[in-house]
């Protein structure tokens, strides 16, 4: 019948209408999440090129005061009583432009004489990852960091320089990124990464690992003055020997590619 006929078109109307408005929805939807990828991709990449544009400014840094004293900064200043005083991080200031920050630092008092303790705050940005840990607009513990210890640019018996490098300065890892030390109240605190307990596992973080900060993998620069990110699926026996200056490791030309 004509009413029978109508209701069936009704009906294949609304179940029509409920295909599109389903479909719809999951264009929606995947357009919402592909969007939201892209933007999570896009910040990220922000978040590296600060923190490798940091880092090379520190590499530079370094390499600049090597060039005047014949050797990188010592990672702690140790006054003759043998007590540990400040970060090589306060030495690099007059390196980084921070003249007059460096002028305030009491240099012949420890970092957490109450003389220096205001100092705290005044971290430089570039001794500051976009991340932070998360409370990067306000912390006072540096994300940067040299790896200490035998066989590494800065073993027990001192610092070595550019010229102490055999193998490939492209190759050779001078300062990192990593996840705040725990304990560590500022970037004056001469903390640093030791080279005994680096795993070069990028996923660990933490501890004295190499990363713990930026999404997939970490950032790092060689003696060469470059950044590089590497990505956390990197063989830790790799990065074991981008930290060595002379271990003479056959590395494949493109390792930091």
């Amino acid at each position: 019948s004509a009413g029978s006929t109508s209701a069936g078109r009704g009906i294949r109307l609304m179940v029509a209408t409920s295909v599109i408005l389903a479909i719809a929805g999951l264009v929606i939807y995947a357009a919402i999440r592909i969007g939201g990828q892209s933007i999570a991709r896009m910040n990220q990449a922000k978040i590296r090129a600060v923190a490798i544009k940091n880092l090379e400014q520190i590499a530079l840094a370094m390499n600049n005061y090597a060039a005047d004293h014949g050797r990188y900064p010592p990672p702690v200043t140790i006054d003759d009583q043998g007590r540990p005083m400040h970060s090589w991080r306060v030495l690099l200031l007059p390196y980084l432009g921070e003249d007059e920050l460096y002028n305030q630092y009491q240099q012949l008092l420890p970092w957490n004489a109450p003389e220096n303790a205001s100092m705290q705050w005044q971290m430089p940005d570039v001794y500051r990852h976009p991340l932070g840990g998360g409370v990067a607009a306000w912390s006072s513990v540096s994300n940067y960091y040299v790896i200490t210890g035998p066989g590494t640019l800065f073993p027990p018996s001192g610092p070595s320089g550019p010229k102490d490098v055999y193998d490939s300065p492209s190759q050779t890892i001078l300062v990192v990124e990593a996840a705040p030390r725990i304990g560590t109240v500022s970037w004056t605190e001469p903390v640093d990464l030791a080279y005994v307990n680096l795993t070069g596992d990028l996923t660990e973080g933490g501890g004295d690992q190499i990363g713990g900060l930026s999404v997939g993998g970490a950032t790092v620069a060689t003696v060469d003055g470059r950044g590089h990110f590497l990505d956390e699926t990197i063989l830790p026996s790799t990065v074991r020997a981008l930290v060595t200056p002379d271990g003479g490791e056959p590395l494949a030309d493109d390792v930091l590619d």
